[in-house]
């Protein structure tokens, strides 16, 4: 029998990476959405692992076992296809729909679990990001149930909402958008985050920039 040959990765160039992640209904996909439409010429979006996970028929159940088999698949995906996007968009900046740490808030299991079963580090998987950016579950009167893959309730999302917060808590450059804001003045924030980043600003920067456009 013929043994196949490891196939090599290609070197990708070096590159920023934004990690958009938050709680259920809290404005993820409205921005991607947008920076898709308005931003395609400047920088690469990186889409969801487990939307495509999911929609694409992966079985999706409650149990113990499938949350930590989902996980897996959505963490192995999503690395693969930062690496794919950064390599084939030549963009020096990657906006990526959710993050590696994601995962910790929906594992069923401790943080150190979800570590030790795939044999991954958080402090390198913090460095995979140059930014992260947070955006706060909606409050319960703005919570929007309509996403097909959405199956928490609004308490649950809010759940969710700190425990990816808790996961992401050490990170050097968190950007967090409270759900005290407008829904059109929290993408219209965000997007501005993201420009600035785009700008070449300061972590420091871009904070005092976020302060002084918020209501």
């Amino acid at each position: 029998m013929t043994k196949l040959k490891n196939i090599e990765k290609p070197p990708i160039h070096p590159i920023t990476k934004i990690a958009v992640t938050g709680g259920p209904s809290g404005g993820k996909t409205t921005l991607i959405d947008t920076v898709k439409r308005d931003m395609h010429k400047n920088l690469a979006v990186v889409p969801e692992a487990a939307s495509i996970l999911f929609k694409g028929g992966f079985p999706r159940k409650l149990t113990t076992e499938s949350k930590i088999y989902s996980q897996r698949a959505i963490y192995f995906i999503q690395k693969e296809l930062e690496e794919l996007v950064g390599h084939e968009s030549k963009k020096h900046i990657l906006v990526c729909d959710r993050g590696a740490l994601d995962g910790v808030a929906y594992w069923p299991y401790s943080e150190a679990n979800f570590f030790e079963n795939l044999g991954i580090h958080r402090t390198q998987e913090l460095s995979r990001y140059q930014w992260v950016m947070h955006l706060d579950t909606a409050p319960a009167d703005q919570y929007d149930e309509s996403n097909p893959v959405r199956l928490e309730s609004f308490s649950e999302a809010t759940a969710i909402n700190s425990k990816i917060k808790e996961a992401w808590r050490d990170h050097p450059q968190r950007i967090i958008i409270g759900e005290n804001q407008d829904f059109f003045q929290k993408i219209t924030l965000a997007i501005g985050v993201i420009k600035a980043i785009f700008e070449g600003k300061t972590y420091q920067e871009v904070v005092e920039q976020l302060v002084k456009d918020s209501p």
